[in-house]
């Protein structure tokens, strides 16, 4: 009892130990104030007071993550105390407004400026939206199995002062409120990258939609993805329903064989360099289906096409039963043939009237199964029945023919007369 004792109490001053060493790093570690103000930047608009603002912190080092919470005052202000200093700390402030969220980081070192938050009032109106720069790359091309693989970059901007809010409710021809894209046929393994904020993927008829709150400014979306074509061309509408200031394909200089088309017709690239073939049209207007024509694509040889049969498990499933089936019907016919080949000379019955009239040949043959026939009444393998019977006709079938063609039976037939018909022992 008195160990447990002892035990107990030294758990106990443990505990208050590590306590006092904790709570002294904690005070010991320094701290800052973060204050900030949150601004409307849509013209005319202004902050209502009581507007949460959160401050996230995370040491790199540790993996310890705070979140502080202060809301503004009637001025859009906010302040944040005895905010801890991480050395290789991130800091960042958020707040939702108007169903967006908005954030900004900030840097310990210069935590004696203020803090800008801004924020937008919103519109539902894509059309605002331009796309400067819109690039379709044909990165590789795969001839064995008739694939592509391709990417596109995209770079749009906003350049009103209101966050454009897609609704995915309120959809209909021309109530859009949300960026599409554009995809060739049977196009899949699609990976979307966006610097937009909380972006939903969407497939959407020949492509897929972006939804996400576009704030002012600039932003860079890429999107690779793989399709079939068949033949050596292939041709789809690429349509470009925000419009592009400038729409290019480029194609490596490894795959220069392939040509391309726009507008229906095949051109000649407008621009090229040591890595690229480049083909460009400008000014296009929201909404304008651009055809694009690849020809000359490689076409698989006919070692390519086995191989990419053989890896197509579709292929497997066809061809099992087919090579199955006829494997079964090379060993009926194989069966068949050792039948014929192989037939017993017993069950040869030919009437009188089937034989030829002058061929010694058929009696000589005759003779010599009824030789084989006592052979094997000799060693036993032919029943006794079975002999007689069978011996019976084919004596029967000698005499025949014996008196067709007038032969007199010689000594060495004269057995056949004497035995037929009688058990022989």
């Amino acid at each position: 009892m008195k160990i447990m004792y002892t035990l107990v109490l030294v758990l106990s001053m443990a505990t208050c130990l590590i306590f006092i060493i904790s709570t002294s790093q904690l005070e010991a570690q320094e701290s800052f104030a973060v204050t900030g103000k949150v601004v409307n930047e849509t013209q005319g608009a202004s902050i209502a007071s009581e507007l949460e603002i959160l401050l996230h912190m995370l040491d790199q080092e540790s993996g310890q993550f705070v979140t502080l919470e202060a809301t503004t005052n009637d001025k859009g202000e906010f302040q944040f105390e005895n905010v801890l200093l991480f050395k290789n700390g991130t800091y960042l402030v958020t707040a939702d407004y108007g169903g967006t969220r908005y954030n900004t980081t900030i840097d310990p070192s210069s935590s004696v400026n203020k803090v800008r938050l801004s924020v937008y009032e919103t519109t539902r109106d894509i059309s605002t939206v331009r796309v400067e720069h819109h690039s379709l790359v044909l990165v590789n091309v795969d001839q064995r199995t008739q694939s592509a693989t391709a990417a596109s970059f995209v770079r749009l901007t906003n350049d009103t002062d209101l966050t454009i809010l897609p609704d995915l409710e309120n959809v209909g021809p021309g109530k859009f409120s949300f960026l599409r894209f554009s995809l060739p046929p049977n196009a899949d393994n699609l990976d979307v990258q966006s610097s937009l904020v909380g972006s939903q993927i969407i497939p959407m008829g020949s492509g897929f939609a972006l939804a996400a709150p576009i704030l002012p400014g600039s932003h860079d979306i890429s999107f690779s993805y793989q399709f079939t074509y068949h033949g050596t061309d292939l041709a789809y509408k690429h349509g470009l329903l925000q419009g592009a200031d400038v729409f290019q394909i480029l194609i490596p200089q490894s795959l220069s064989d392939v040509q391309v088309g726009l507008l229906g017709t095949a051109t000649p690239p407008s621009i090229s360099n040591e890595s690229y073939l480049i083909w460009e049209i400008a000014d296009l207007t929201p909404g304008e289906n651009q055809t694009v024509i690849l020809s000359n694509l490689p076409k698989p040889n006919l070692i390519d096409r086995v191989i990419a049969g053989s890896a197509n498990p579709d292929t497997w499933l066809l061809a099992i039963p087919i090579g199955m089936g006829s494997i079964l019907i090379l060993l009926l016919i194989w069966s068949i043939a050792l039948r014929l080949g192989y037939r017993d000379p017993l069950l040869a019955t030919e009437s009188k009237e089937e034989l030829p009239i002058d061929s010694s040949t058929v009696r000589d043959r005759l003779i010599l199964e009824i030789a084989s026939l006592d052979e094997r009444h000799a060693n036993g393998s032919l029943s006794e029945t079975t002999d007689l019977e069978t011996r019976s006709v084919l004596i029967q079938q000698v005499l025949a023919i014996d008196e067709r063609i007038n032969i007199i039976p010689n000594s060495r037939d004269a057995d056949f007369n004497e035995t037929q018909g009688e058990p022989r022992t």
